[in-house]
């Protein structure tokens, strides 16, 4: 018998089309059957929910999902992640995560900013459709300046030191206190300039090197990781 082949086609094929297919031959001799696995190959379904936004800071933070049910049929080649500013509605990319993985660091927020999330699978045949957060998220630090400490109080003194003692802010802003600064200025001036630095746990310093007969102020600046709070009510001159 001479040889010969036959074409079978399904157009437009789904994915739920892929699966075990039989094909029989009749003629009036008999029949002949053969079976053939057949895979449909399409895009990816999307990533699986829920995408979780943790580690949030005033400029970044980091995005996690889980791998698509379906790869369509072939592997998984990453996946593009957007952001959106809610004022604008606008989605443009902020990272792209290797095949493997399934959480991405963002950075480029601009603090005090809304912004939502979504991820696409991608593979040969293109992108699935987009996992998206369930609501938005606000680039901030978990933690805020401290309030102002109180009013530093002159413990004692000479013709060119002061000792200074005050009370801590009434709130750290959720972040250790690292240091205090205390700012001095003449009793006539405007500008204020640093004339010591104390560790976090100290509510007292010596500021030195004073010149005799200056009416002078201080103040004290408390700081953690967020920043400067704003100064204390100065001292009378």
């Amino acid at each position: 018998n001479k040889e010969y082949h036959s074409t079978f086609s399904v157009l437009k094929a789904l994915r739920k089309q892929s699966g075990k297919y039989t094909i029989t031959a009749t003629n009036r001799n008999g029949k002949d059957s053969v079976s053939v696995d057949v895979t449909v190959l399409g895009k990816p379904a999307r990533p699986e929910g829920p995408l979780e936004v943790k580690d949030v800071h005033k400029e970044g933070c980091k995005l996690k999902w889980n791998k698509p049910k379906d790869d369509g049929g072939t592997p998984i080649e990453g996946y593009q992640v957007e952001k959106m500013d809610t004022a604008t509605g606008r989605w443009v990319p902020c990272g792209k995560a290797d095949k493997d993985a399934t959480e991405l660091d963002v950075s480029g927020l601009e603090p005090g900013k809304k912004y939502q999330f979504r991820v696409k699978a991608i593979n040969n045949e293109g992108e699935s459709e987009p996992l998206e957060t369930e609501r938005s998220t606000l680039a901030k630090n978990p933690y805020d300046e401290p309030t102002k400490p109180g009013t530093p109080e002159l413990v004692d003194w000479d013709n060119t030191s002061v000792d200074l003692k005050w009370e801590p802010p009434k709130s750290d802003g959720g972040a250790p206190i690292e240091k205090y600064i205390v700012e001095k200025k003449d009793k006539h001036g405007l500008e204020w300039e640093k004339a010591a630095e104390v560790p976090g746990d100290k509510k007292e310093a010596k500021v030195t090197g004073l010149k005799e007969k200056t009416e002078l102020q201080f103040r004290v600046v408390a700081i953690n990781k967020a920043g400067p709070s704003e100064p204390s009510d100065p001292t009378a001159p």
